[in-house]
């Protein structure tokens, strides 16, 4: 505190003097209780700002707490600072009493909200006049001075990160308050709390509370002392959407100051094509009024109020965006994310493909033509149009073919050889494997010997004896659970695949017994009976190669028995060896592939499981996707077991 020698008592009458002058000013202004005004050696109850801060603010009655979206909430409720769309700076200025002195109210702010780290906040609010007459403890005129008050403020707010009823902002603002009367100087500082909640529940209502000046300022100057006390501030606003750009806010305020009586704020705005703005407020006293205009986040804004003892008063504001919105920023951030995502997918394909044509043209090199088709296989899995992966297939199952000429001797033999086997290929590279084992059956027989079809009749066998396995415990659980039919179905097909089950004949005989002992049972078993021998049929057919049969068998099937899974399946496989699989539908499969393998390089199984499903609605022959789900299986089992945890 500055305090020049020899004047103290004329300083203290001074200072009192240029107090009570503003006081009276901004208390008219802002409706405060009398006792708000300063007293000899006690000082006043409110900050000398409670005119608030923004016209925007003022003309809607001071009712801002809640719905405040601007720089000037570091006033009204610091947590707000969350609600700023954009950086942004303010200017507010207010000539007391219309120009019949010079004493001013001006406001400065600015907020700068953040992605990840909150959002900040510096104000400056300052009042003050000059032109006070002082006098010395005799009355003796000494001169004149000025008086001025001002409050640096500095803020931060940020989201709670739980979300289990709405979305909470906490904000909290420290104060640097200075007092200037002529050549006395003091300065004191205050802590504001703020909190604002949005629910989902209701969108656009809004709650907000301040406790300001929960740490009131203390300035001495002289012999006048001047503590400011706290004042709660509890609000309520609603928003409500009226087309694309346009917006109705009416908002209510409850001020309750610890030393003075509660004050009642309302207001209401309408903006209009986020371009005008027209205000309506009451601020417990009189009615209040305002006008805003905006372009391109530019905003000017007018606002309106009176008092009996004061006359009119008329704020002014202007705004000027400083950044990008924080919405367009994270949209920004979110599509860099997505393009990076989709850049590192591209080059774990592109890695993949090349790993895998790169083992296939090893094991090409190194004469293991079935390992180099089946990395070929993989690849064109990964991109199907991939022309180096065509060319190497062609080329690999060419020397396959070339290898089996060239160790069949006789002519007739290498022909009938080369048929079947070609066939058997063929079959297998499409999950055929009932009419693939037949056709290494046949090279068989006419070459013992011939390793490349025992090693591939040993492979289809195991994929048979898979089949095999799923149908037995099927039918078992089904007998448990006397669905006989079912379990009647599962065992046929399990006969289909090996005739010589011995487990299969005998339970179709069980089976088949106790149906035709049933009285009441025996023409849905006879029924029953027919569709299993139209099903053994329409297997013949399709195992001998006559598709078009096995179709119209398999429809019939169907036509007794719509929940025929296994007919169903048969059907499709059928129809699609009359009917390839079509562009379409092989770019289908392409996308559901990639797609499968993003879900899984991210552990998300279960979605990479549905993925793969949907390849085998499209192509139920799938051998590539019917593997990638049981190894999403086991991963995702050994996921959620302890162990894996």
């Amino acid at each position: 505190m500055t305090r020049p020698n020899g004047h103290t008592a004329g300083g203290s009458g001074a200072v009192r003097a240029a107090r009570r002058l503003l006081a009276l000013a901004l208390l008219i202004a802002a409706a405060a209780p009398a006792p708000c005004l300063a007293q000899d050696g006690g000082g006043g109850t409110r900050s000398v700002f409670t005119l608030g801060a923004g016209s925007r603010a003022i003309a809607m009655g001071g009712a801002f707490t809640a719905i405040g979206d601007d720089a000037s909430v570091l006033y009204y409720n610091p947590a707000a600072l969350k609600r700023n769309p954009a950086p942004t700076l303010m200017a507010s200025h207010i000539q007391l009493f219309s120009g019949f002195t010079d004493a001013t109210y001006d406001y400065f702010g600015l907020a700068w909200p953040t992605l990840g780290a909150g959002s900040f906040g510096a104000g400056l609010l300052t009042t003050g006049t000059g032109g006070i007459r002082g006098f010395d403890e005799f009355s003796r005129e000494t001169g004149e001075f000025s008086y001025r008050e001002s409050q640096g403020i500095l803020s931060y707010a940020f989201d709670v990160p739980w979300r289990w009823v709405g979305l909470v902002s906490v904000g909290a603002s420290l104060k640097v308050v200075n007092q200037t009367v002529g050549e006395f100087a003091d300065t004191g500082t205050g802590v504001d709390l703020g909190l604002l909640y949005r629910q989902d529940w209701l969108p656009g209502l809004v709650l907000g509370m301040n406790l300001q000046d929960i740490v009131g300022a203390r300035t001495k100057l002289v012999s006048v002392s001047d503590k400011v006390y706290r004042t709660m501030m509890f609000g309520l606003g609603y928003t409500r959407r009226v087309g694309a750009e346009s917006a109705m806010t009416i908002a209510v305020q409850m001020d309750m100051p610890e030393l003075a009586d509660t004050d009642y704020r309302f207001g209401a705005e309408f903006t209009f094509k986020r371009m005008v703005s027209i205000r309506l407020g009451y601020d417990s006293e009189q009615i209040t009024a305002g006008l805003g205009i905006g372009w391109r986040g530019y905003t000017a804004d007018y606002g309106y109020f009176s008092r009996e003892e004061a006359g009119s008063w008329h704020p002014l504001t202007l705004s000027e965006p400083l950044g990008t919105p924080i919405e367009e920023r994270a949209r920004r951030r979110e599509d860099q994310r997505r393009i990076e995502e989709e850049r590192r997918l591209a080059e774990f394909l592109a890695s993949r493909v090349a790993q895998h044509i790169g083992a296939a043209e090893q094991y090409r090199d190194e004469g293991e033509l079935e390992s180099a088709i089946d990395e070929v296989k993989i690849a064109l899995e990964y991109e199907p149009g991939s022309e180096r992966a065509r060319a190497l297939k062609d080329e690999i199952g060419t020397a396959i073919l070339a290898e089996q000429q060239e160790r069949t001797r006789d002519a007739e033999r290498n022909l009938l050889i080369s048929q079947h086997f070609g066939l058997g290929l063929e079959y297998y590279n499409n999950n055929e494997f009932i009419l693939a084992r037949a056709e290494w059956r046949n090279v068989l027989e006419l070459d013992p010997r011939n390793e490349q079809a025992s090693d591939y009749l040993e492979r289809t066998e195991s994929r048979l004896a898979e089949e095999v396995a799923r149908h037995e415990t099927a039918a078992a659980e089904h007998e448990r659970n006397g669905q006989s039919t079912r379990a009647l179905s599962e065992w046929t097909i399990v006969r289909s695949i090996e005739p010589e089950n011995e487990r299969a004949a005998a339970a179709i005989e069980r089976i088949g017994s106790r149906l035709e002992s049933l009285d009441r049972d025996y023409r849905t078993a006879e029924r029953r009976l027919e569709t299993i021998r139209l099903f053994q049929q329409a297997v013949g057919e399709f195992n001998a190669g006559r598709y078009g049969e096995a179709a119209g068998l398999l429809r019939q099937v169907l036509q007794r028995e719509p929940d025929h899974a296994e007919a169903r399946d048969l059907l499709g496989r059928a129809e699609r060896r009359m009917k390839p699989l079509t562009a379409e539908e092989n770019e289908a499969i392409r996308r559901l592939h990639i797609e499968a393998l993003k879900f899984s390089s991210q552990k998300d199984y279960q979605a990479a499981i549905d993925a793969w499903r949907k390849i085998l609605d499209i192509d139920p022959d799938n051998d590539s996707a019917s593997k990638n789900i049981e190894d999403a299986q086991q991963r995702l089992r050994r996921l959620e077991s302890p162990e894996g945890e």
